[in-house]
């Protein structure tokens, strides 16, 4: 089920609750939007949030009447978790994509199914609905205080802490017949930030995420790097365009390390775009330049890079490598 500590589940579930909670009336319209918007397995978790804090009924009552959405599909989703679904429940229903008509009767089998019914007799992954807490009221604006739920009371997903990501990507240039391929283990302080400005769809980082990495090829003629690296701004955006949810980081990097043999010690600059396919998978492209001591007769060959320079020093350019990245966090 969509966990709370999903930095973007989490957001979304706020700006429902502020959209409910925050103005003397609902904005129903704008909670049908930020619904409509959302993979129907995250909506139904949702929605079940909504139902703990007693509007649920309220927005059914407004669904029909929404604009700019998906009215079958939200109403259904709603009547899913109604103690009474509409009428036209079924009707609706089969008018749906086959997935999400699963999803919809599994959660309706959870939430309509009699106590003593043994649970594995229902879907797993929906059985956990039924289980979450409602969420705690938003506090007034201008007070100090934050909305928790069962999944965020864990631990606060902005907050910075030490995390792993795993890489592996292609460089340019590789000359034929060699090995492109190289492998980047990275630890890294997640969420760190000396500043940032904005919240939610657009973010603005200065000095963004500090980490340290080991890059490995397996063309043994490659040289392994050893570096720390921060990205000096770093540019995040986030979109909900019904099925189409970008979420984009655009940013600009420093980094020091060695090159072995050597150790050679190194300099340089980086520019990345890395786009968040899930919550754990990015793809990532980059292009960068990095600066050196001058390359010497018999030094292992840089495969992704055009080499530039004198006697004195070295500059070498990478026109783009492009990768996917996992990542992982403690739980």
């Amino acid at each position: 089920m969509g966990s709370l500590e999903n930095k973007k589940l989490m957001d979304l579930h706020e700006e429902i609750n502020w959209a409910i909670q925050a103005n003397s009336r609902p904005d129903w319209q704008k909670v049908c939007f930020i619904l409509n918007g959302m993979w129907m397995p995250d909506m139904l978790d949702e929605l079940w949030r909504i139902k703990g804090t007693g509007w649920l009924n309220n927005l059914a009552n407004f669904a029909p009447n929404a604009s700019g959405v998906n009215v079958t599909r939200l109403r259904c989703a709603i009547g899913a978790s109604l103690d009474q679904p509409p009428g036209d429940f079924d009707g609706l229903l089969r008018l749906l994509p086959a997935d999400q008509q699963f999803a919809i009767m599994s959660v309706r089998a959870v939430t309509q199914a009699p106590d003593p019914l043994t649970p594995r007799l229902w879907s797993k992954f929906y059985w956990s609905t039924r289980s979450l807490p409602p969420p705690s009221y938003l506090p007034a604006p201008g007070s100090s205080g934050t909305a928790t739920s069962g999944s965020a009371a864990k631990g606060d997903d902005d907050a910075a802490h030490l995390a792993a990501d795993i890489a592996t990507a292609l460089t340019a240039n590789a000359p034929k017949g060699t090995n492109p391929t190289t492998y980047t283990v990275t630890v890294v302080f997640r969420n760190l930030d000396a500043l940032k400005i904005g919240k939610g769809d657009t973010e603005l980082a200065i000095l963004h995420e500090p980490n340290v990495s080991v890059q490995l090829s397996p063309d043994p003629n490659s040289q392994a790097a050893y570096q720390a690296a921060i990205s000096i701004v770093n540019l995040h955006l986030k979109r909900n365009w019904g099925l189409l949810k970008p979420d984009v980081e655009i940013s600009l990097g420093a980094q020091a390390g060695v090159t072995t043999p050597g150790p050679n010690p190194t300099g340089g600059l980086q520019a990345q775009v890395e786009v968040h396919v899930t919550t754990n998978i990015s793809l990532v492209a980059t292009s960068g330049v990095t600066f050196g001591p001058p390359v010497k007769p018999g030094d292992p060959p840089d495969r992704g890079a055009l080499h530039f320079g004198n006697r004195d020093y070295d500059v070498g350019f990478t026109p783009f490598m492009i990768g996917i990245v996992g990542h992982w966090d403690p739980p």
